[in-house]
């Protein structure tokens, strides 16, 4: 069920300790940001920053989504799917993510496109068949095989048996259903840990808001399954008893994906404060690309609602220039649609969404949609500049790609974009535990994140900055430093003609105080201090 979009709101019966709490740092984050604003001349603040002293939100994951191209990829030849995990989960040579989300598959039916239908393990009643899903299976093993910290199983659909229409899409999870498919879930869960891997993390829902039921009573595009509000509330007080007496009780629930924030910020009253108490963390998507104010509400309303609980971005892709005349603007505002851009402008909007969900909505983590896509919208066989051209037959749904007619083309490359680099400068360097601090007064076409991080294995703790520069020209960036950061030690750098490159240090002056650098136009820059 849509409810229409009300205006956000601040909800009434908070925690009085709480707010004073919340009140007192955002009182001094304005007066960290006016002090380290207003007390340059206006030379200096075009040219320097400040990273606050207080601590905002501890980071718990940086991530992708399995679905749905394991199903293709099974294709390949193993070298390949060896080499995209790789390029995904190793933290030498890939991505290094430290969070991946395994699909549960619910078997498709109703569905009509054969990419979108993963087979489901479930059988009957308490019967499974867990070779069904070899393609998303290997990759949920290698996972955990190059050590992701954090694995996440989420489901699109119950198996048809347990919904309403007896499809995996264009239905809806029922009341009485519920037990059942919670019984489910566990089995799953179990079953994994017994193999040794280990999930931390259920999601039993994802856009609930959505059944991905055509009109016109055609097959299904992918597989979903909606859940009212009111279950919503419901469905995770009875997956958390199922879980803890199957012996997961260390298994944290995320609810509930909304795939939008006009939907998420009217509906939250209706099931948040009855499953606060059994949820982990509260999920959500933006699909829509919302404006600045609803990401701040989006934020406020799902941590007052839950008690505090984390807010996390779990699902986005897809995004094109809303407004035609700004194309190859990184700053432009967003919209869904088609387009294909794997250029460093298309990283860059990736990095503003990065950017508002860590420093507006206040995310402690962050999913991109898909690791890999075949929505490149061209042929990579016929045309040596496919995979690097912007065109507006594909989307920007995946961070690597691979051509569409490989069954028939015999192709079996994997194409980078410069989104795949984006992601690798954050989820490389800002691993699980690092504390986000607010930084002020970059320069206006900037963006600047800062990052303390912990000790983990060999990596000592530091700092991580990563600075944006969203203009088409040089600009120097300039960090006043604090004693505890220490000394630079290394930067990485990605740009329209570099992907990842080691970048000399030469402006490091811990004795003045300042980090000194020049950052080309259009450019991402990773700074590691220890």
């Amino acid at each position: 069920m849509r409810l229409p979009f009300s205006t956000p709101y601040l909800s009434p019966g908070l925690n009085p300790l709480s707010d004073q709490f919340s009140f007192l740092g955002d009182t001094c984050r304005l007066a960290c940001r006016f002090l380290s604003v207003c007390c340059k001349d206006r030379e200096e603040r075009t040219r320097w920053v400040t990273i606050s002293p207080i601590p905002g939100q501890t980071i718990n994951g940086i991530g992708v989504s399995g679905a749905w191209w394991p199903l293709d990829l099974q294709h390949f030849p193993v070298s390949q799917q060896e080499k995209v995990a790789e390029l995904l989960f190793s933290k030498d040579t890939g991505l290094g993510l430290s969070s991946y989300r395994y699909n549960i598959g619910g078997g498709g039916k109703g569905v009509g496109n054969p990419s979108r239908r993963p087979p489901t393990p479930y059988v009957a009643p308490g019967v499974y068949n867990f070779t069904a899903d070899t393609a998303s299976n290997f990759f949920l093993r290698a996972a955990a095989s190059y050590g992701v910290e954090q694995l996440t199983a989420f489901v699109n659909s119950a198996p048809a048996d347990l919904t309403s229409n007896g499809d995996a899409c264009g239905g809806m999870m029922s009341k009485e259903n519920v037990p059942a498919f919670s019984k489910y879930l566990a089995d799953v869960l179990v079953f994994w840990q017994e193999e040794g891997v280990r999930f931390d993390l259920v999601s039993p829902m994802n856009e609930p808001d959505n059944n991905f039921a055509n009109l016109d009573g055609s097959p299904c595009r992918q597989e979903g399954m909606a859940v009212l509000p009111a279950l919503r509330a419901s469905l995770p007080s009875v997956l958390r008893r199922t879980l803890d007496a199957a012996g997961l009780s260390h298994v944290g629930i995320l609810a509930d994906e909304t795939s939008t924030v006009p939907e998420f910020l009217p509906e939250i009253p209706l099931w948040l404060p009855l499953a606060k108490a059994h949820i982990a963390a509260v999920a959500h998507h933006d699909y829509l690309f919302a404006d600045e104010r609803s990401l701040t509400a989006m934020g406020v309303e799902g941590r007052a609602l839950s008690g505090g609980k984390d807010m996390w971005f779990t699902e986005i892709c897809c995004f094109k220039t809303r407004e035609g005349e700004r194309e190859g603007d990184p700053l432009a505002p967003l919209a869904f649609g088609q387009t294909y851009d794997p250029t460093i402008v298309g990283a860059l909007q990736l990095g503003v969404i990065l950017y508002k969900s860590f420093t507006l909505v206040g995310d402690t983590h962050f999913d991109w949609w898909t690791a890999v896509s075949k929505a490149i919208g061209c042929s990579p066989f016929n045309s040596t500049t496919c995979a690097t051209t912007i065109n507006r037959h594909g989307y920007n749904d995946g961070l690597l790609y691979y051509d569409p007619s490989f069954n028939k083309t015999q192709n079996y490359e994997i194409y980078t974009t410069k989104r795949f680099f984006l992601l690798k400068h954050f989820a490389r360097f800002i691993p699980i535990g690092s504390v986000r601090y607010d930084v002020f007064g970059s320069a206006p076409l900037q963006r600047v994140l800062a990052f303390k991080r912990p000790a983990r294995g060999a990596e000592p703790a530091g700092w991580t900055v990563v600075v944006m520069n969203m203009s088409d020209e040089e600009s120097a960036f300039e960090i006043e430093l604090y004693v505890e950061m220490g000394r630079a030690t290394a930067a990485y750098r990605t740009t329209a003609e570099e992907d990842w490159v080691d970048v000399p240090l030469q402006g490091d002056r811990p004795g003045e105080g300042r980090f000194h650098m020049l950052l080309p136009g259009l450019s991402i820059t990773t700074v590691l201090f220890e």
